[in-house]
């Protein structure tokens, strides 16, 4: 799967422990393209030497985890002042959980909330020559957040289904699929970002067993599971009907059943051919249930298979012997 990581990782609640020198920030990049967003009073970028000076802060006192909010500002303006979240009392001018520079912030500074509810802090910090200074403090209560999501007690391997969910649908929010007991917030068989729609559209592993289905909040600090629900997983069948010897070259017809998932196919393979690729020649199953594939040029004991496309892995359903000569 793609990365999902969100700047600093706080893993349980131990907040302080991520909360270590980071050294330089990166400069965040501008479009020059894009248009300018229009400065609140007493807002400017300080474009020289950088100055101190008085800050002030504007944020809402409240918002669940993982929201973003809007932290509107006055201060110097230096090009390297910025905007930041740490837990209540914490005094470092480094290791923020989150920030945003003050020249990129015009009008207001967004920042993404973490995940662990609790007490924290946006601070205006200068950056002078040589130290950084906290100017401004406001106080943000971070409350916990809910979801909901509605699974179908079964399902076959490699079977489309979907999960209507409630929950904040905030950016990078998604609706996974694990093993039953799975910890981690990474790992996923497969997912669904929320932002896709509701209900989230999701396929079923392709093996049997029991899943669990989850909605997993994302944002600074680290992901955070809100509902999970559990889904058990069977194996469909299939069927191969061909002739049992066929000529070098020929076309050989195969009738077959199967689940017919999208990328199923039937292949040719040597004898004792074991992975779910590799194949001699194949067909896909989005056509009639009778098919041919060319018999190869090489004399020998062959298998013809059912392959089943599926998160997880291809599965073998069926097979079936064939001799060319």
């Amino acid at each position: 799967m793609r990365s999902k990581t969100w700047g600093i990782a706080l893993p349980g609640l131990a907040l302080v422990l991520v909360l270590a020198a980071c050294g330089k920030k990166k400069e965040a990049s501008t479009n020059p393209e894009s248009p300018r967003a229009t400065a609140s009073s007493g807002q400017t970028i300080n474009q020289g030497p950088p100055v101190d000076g008085e800050a002030t802060l504007t944020v809402p006192a409240t918002a669940i985890v993982g929201s973003s909010i809007e932290a509107g500002w006055t201060g110097p303006g230096n090009s390297g002042d910025y905007i930041d979240l740490v837990p209540t009392g914490y005094t470092n001018t480094s290791g923020e959980i989150t920030y945003a520079y003050v020249k990129d912030a015009i009008p207001v500074a967004k920042l993404r909330l973490p995940t662990s509810p609790g007490e924290y802090e946006v601070r205006y910090v200068v950056q002078l020559a040589g130290e950084r200074k906290v100017k401004a403090t406001r106080p943000v209560t971070v409350t916990d957040a809910s979801a909901t999501i509605t699974v179908p007690a079964r399902a076959e391997a490699a079977e489309p289904f979907e999960v209507p969910w409630q929950g904040p649908a905030g950016e990078g929010d998604y609706v996974d699929i694990v093993p039953a007991g799975h910890p981690e917030t990474s790992g996923e068989i497969t997912y669904a970002y929320t932002r896709g729609g509701n209900p989230a559209k999701l396929t079923a592993p392709g093996r049997s067993g029991t899943f669990t289905v989850r909605y997993v909040l994302e944002g600074p600090g680290g992901r955070k599971v809100l509902a999970s629900s559990p889904l058990e997983v069977s194996m469909p069948t299939a069927s191969l009907k061909a002739p049992d010897i066929v000529a070098r070259g020929s076309k050989v017809k195969v009738e077959w059943t199967g689940p017919k998932r999208a990328g199923d196919y039937v292949d040719l393979v040597k004898k004792g051919h074991v992975p779910a690729s590799g194949e001699l020649t194949y067909f896909y199953t989005d056509r009639e249930s009778s098919s041919e594939l060319a018999a190869p040029q090489e004399a020998g004991d062959y298998e013809i298979r059912y392959i089943l496309e599926a998160p997880g892995g291809r599965q073998i359903l069926a097979r079936r012997p064939i001799r060319v000569r």
